[in-house]
C-alpha cells in the first residue's frame, strides 16, 4: 500500500458472534438505521456457497463474499489484499462493515486495523460488536473456545434474543460478561423491540479509562482499586504496599480469568515491553486479550497497552493532567491465568530508582 494516497481513514466494524446469535439480522438493522451512509460489507462465509449475502436487504449496498475460508485463518492471503483493492475505490463507500463466521477468532481479523501502521492510516477500527444469544451463551462459554475469544475482545456486547428468557437470567447473564470482559459494554436488544443502535453509535472504543476505574472505586487502604464489576467470589487483594505490590481483582468462569491491576509506580518502558511480549508470545494460547495504560518513566502521557493475539500494541495516549496523582491500570483477559506470576513479571518492570517528588 502507498502511505502517500491516504487523507482520510474509513471507519471499521466488526461484527462477531457464534453460530446462530443473530449476526446477520442484527446487521441488517444497523444498516437501515445508519441512513445515508454507504456500507462496504464483507461476508465471512466457511462454505463454498454463500447465504448470509443474500440476506441482507439494504437496496444499493456493496457485499463482498468470502467464501469456503475463514478470515481470521487466512488472513495475510486474502484480508490485507482486499483492503488494498478497497482502497482503491475508496470514494465508493463510507464506512467497512465486516461480519465473521460463528466459529471466528475477531481479534486475528482486528489485527492489521490495530498494529499496522499503513493500514491504520486508511482504516480505523471504531468498534467490535460482539452478538450473543440469551440462552445458548451460558452453554457456548462452557463449551466452546471461540465464543470466550469473541466476547473477550468485543468492545460492545449486545445480548440478543432477549425475549426468550426471562428478566432475571437477563440480569445474571449481563453480571456474567461484564465480569469475563470489563472493556465491554452491555448492552441487550431484539428484532421485535429493536436494538439500541443509537448507543452503540455513540460508542468511543479510545475512551476505556473510566469503562474499567470508575473514579472514586477505592480499596481498603484509599488507594485506587478496580471494582467496577465485583463478582461474590471473586478473590480481591489488597497489598499493603501498593508503589511495590499492585492492587488486583481476579474474576474466574470456568477456565476464563480477569486479572486487573493497579500500580503506583512508574514503569521502565523498555522493559516493559521486553517482558510483557515474551509473555505473550509464551502464553499465546492463554492470553485472550490484554488493555490499559501505564506510567512509563520520562513520559508526559499515558502509554496506551493493548494486545492483539500475540502482538503488542504501545502507544501514547493523552497526557497526566497535572492534578493527578499518575497510576497504571491494566487488565488480562484469558484461561488458567496465574495471577502471582504474572503480578511479579510485571513488578519486576518497575523503576526501582524512581524517587517520589
Amino acid at each position: 500500500m502507498d502511505n502517500n494516497r491516504y487523507e482520510t481513514a474509513k471507519p471499521v466494524t466488526i461484527i462477531s458472534g457464534f453460530l446462530g446469535a443473530g449476526k446477520t439480522t442484527f446487521l441488517n438493522e444497523y444498516i437501515t438505521y445508519r441512513k445515508g451512509i454507504r456500507p462496504f460489507i464483507i461476508e465471512n462465509e466457511l462454505g463454498e456457497e454463500g447465504i448470509d449475502a443474500g440476506l441482507i436487504v439494504a437496496p444499493g449496498t456493496d457485499v463482498f463474499e468470502l467464501n469456503n475460508g475463514c478470515l481470521c485463518c487466512s488472513l495475510n492471503e486474502d484480508l490485507f489484499d482486499l483492503l488494498d483493492a478497497l482502497w482503491k475505490r475508496n470514494d465508493e463507500f463510507d464506512e467497512l462493515i465486516i461480519e465473521t463466521t460463528g466459529i471466528a477468532d475477531p481479534a486475528t481479523i482486528a489485527q492489521p486495523f490495530l498494529v499496522y501502521p499503513e493500514i491504520e492510516e486508511c482504516y480505523k477500527l471504531e468498534r467490535t460488536i460482539c452478538i450473543v444469544d440469551a440462552q445458548q451463551i451460558d452453554f457456548q462459554l462452557e463449551e466452546t473456545e471461540e465464543a470466550r475469544k469473541q466476547i473477550t475482545f468485543a468492545d460492545i456486547i449486545l445480548i440478543n434474543k432477549c425475549d426468550t428468557v426471562r428478566k432475571g437470567h437477563l440480569s445474571g447473564l449481563e453480571e456474567l460478561l461484564r465480569n469475563i470482559n470489563p472493556f465491554a459494554v452491555i448492552l441487550s436488544g431484539d428484532k421485535e423491540s429493536g436494538y439500541p443502535l443509537e448507543k452503540i453509535m455513540a460508542f468511543n472504543r479510545d475512551d476505556f479509562d473510566g469503562k474499567i476505574f470508575p473514579s472514586g472505586a477505592t480499596g481498603k487502604d484509599g488507594h485506587d482499586h478496580p471494582i467496577l464489576h465485583p463478582a461474590p467470589h471473586a478473590d480481591v487483594e489488597n497489598h499493603s504496599h501498593p508503589d511495590t505490590h499492585p492492587n488486583h481483582e481476579e474474576f474466574h468462569h470456568h477456565s476464563i480469568s480477569s486479572l486487573s491491576f493497579v500500580f503506583d509506580r512508574p514503569f521502565n518502558l523498555d522493559r516493559f515491553g521486553h517482558r510483557l511480549m515474551m509473555f505473550l508470545n509464551i502464553q499465546a494460547k492463554n492470553i485472550y486479550r490484554v488493555k490499559g495504560f501505564i506510567w512509563a518513566n520520562d513520559e508526559p502521557q499515558k502509554v496506551i497497552v493493548q494486545s492483539v493475539s500475540n502482538m503488542l500494541a504501545i502507544t501514547m495516549g493523552e497526557r497526566w493532567p497535572p492534578e493527578e496523582m499518575p497510576k497504571s491500570r491494566l487488565v488480562f483477559i484469558g484461561k488458567d491465568l496465574a495471577s502471582r506470576g504474572l503480578e511479579k513479571m510485571l513488578a519486576q518492570c518497575l523503576d526501582k530508582d524512581f524517587i517520589y517528588p
